[in-house]
C-alpha cells in the first residue's frame, strides 16, 4: 500500500510540474500570440467608414439648416496609405472651412490623442439640392419678386457662394448684374435695395370694408418690398405696422 501511494504521489509531480526550458517556451509563446492578437484589433481602424460617418452628419445637418431635401449625393475619399498602420480607440475628425456648405473639395483632420497622432485626409463631395434660379432673363435694376424666381435642381459643390435655398429671403432684392434665365441666383449678383428708409416721408394706405384712404406718415424703419415694418400716422400720432408695397408706400396692416 505504502509503495502504491509513494508511486502515485510521485506521478502527480511529474504532472504537474513542467521542465524550466519549456516553461519559459510557453510563457513566451503565450506573451507573443497575445501582444500579436492585441495589435491585431487595436490597428484594425476602418477610417473609410468613420470619415464617411463624418460627412454624412455634416451634410444631414447641412440639409436640416437650409431646410432642402438631398436628391443625390457622391463621396469620394483620399486616405493616405500609412494610416493603416495606426491604432486608437477614439479617433477624431473635422474639416477645415466649417462655415461652407460640405461640399466640393474638403480638407479633413484625422488624430487621436492617446497614442498621439495626426494626419491629413481629404474628400471630393457632390451633393444634389434645390437651388434658387432666375424664372427668365433678368436686368440691372430690377426688383426682385416671388414670381421672377424658380427652384432648380443643381450641384453644391459648383455654387459654393450662391447656395440660396428659399425664395422669400431674396423678395425685395434689386439686381446688380444681368443674370440669365435658369442661372443659380447668388447674393454676389444682388444688392438691398430699401423701397422705404427710416424717418422718410411715406404714402401710407389704408384700406378696410367700409373706407379707403391715404394719409401721410413717417417711416420708423428701412423696409424692402414686402417687408412688415412700424410706420407713424401723422394724423392721429399712432405708429401702425404697414407693408411695404412700392417705393415710399406702405400698406397699414390691421
Amino acid at each position: 500500500m505504502t509503495y502504491i501511494k509513494n508511486n502515485l504521489i510521485r506521478q502527480y509531480k511529474a504532472e504537474a510540474k513542467l521542465p524550466q526550458g519549456k516553461y519559459v517556451f510557453f510563457r513566451m509563446f503565450f506573451i507573443l500570440v497575445f501582444f500579436s492578437t492585441q495589435q491585431s484589433v487595436a490597428s484594425n481602424i476602418n477610417f473609410d467608414k468613420q470619415i464617411h460617418t463624418y460627412l454624412q452628419k455634416e451634410i444631414d445637418s447641412y440639409l436640416a439648416s437650409t431646410g432642402s431635401n438631398k436628391q443625390q449625393q457622391k463621396i469620394k475619399l483620399f486616405i493616405p496609405k500609412g494610416s493603416t498602420d495606426l491604432n486608437c480607440e477614439n479617433v477624431l475628425i473635422s474639416r477645415s472651412k466649417k462655415e461652407d456648405p460640405p461640399a466640393g473639395r474638403i480638407s479633413l483632420t484625422v488624430q487621436c490623442e492617446s497614442p498621439k497622432w495626426k494626419f491629413r485626409a481629404s474628400a471630393k463631395v457632390n451633393l444634389w439640392i434645390d437651388l434658387v434660379a432666375a424664372k427668365r432673363n433678368l436686368s440691372r435694376g430690377e426688383l426682385l419678386t416671388a414670381d421672377l424666381l424658380h427652384y432648380k435642381s443643381a450641384d453644391v459643390s459648383k455654387h459654393l457662394h450662391s447656395t440660396e435655398a428659399k425664395i422669400k429671403p431674396l423678395v425685395g432684392m434689386t439686381v446688380k448684374r444681368e443674370i440669365k434665365k435658369d442661372d443659380i441666383i447668388s447674393r454676389r449678383h444682388l444688392e438691398n435695395m430699401y423701397l422705404v428708409n427710416k424717418d422718410e416721408f411715406i404714402l401710407l394706405q389704408v384700406n378696410t370694408a367700409s373706407f379707403s384712404a391715404n394719409v401721410k406718415a413717417v417711416a420708423l424703419q428701412d423696409g424692402q418690398f414686402g417687408e412688415i415694418i412700424n410706420v407713424k400716422n401723422l394724423s392721429s400720432n399712432k405708429v401702425v405696422q404697414g407693408k411695404v408695397i412700392d417705393k415710399r408706400v406702405v400698406e397699414a396692416i390691421f
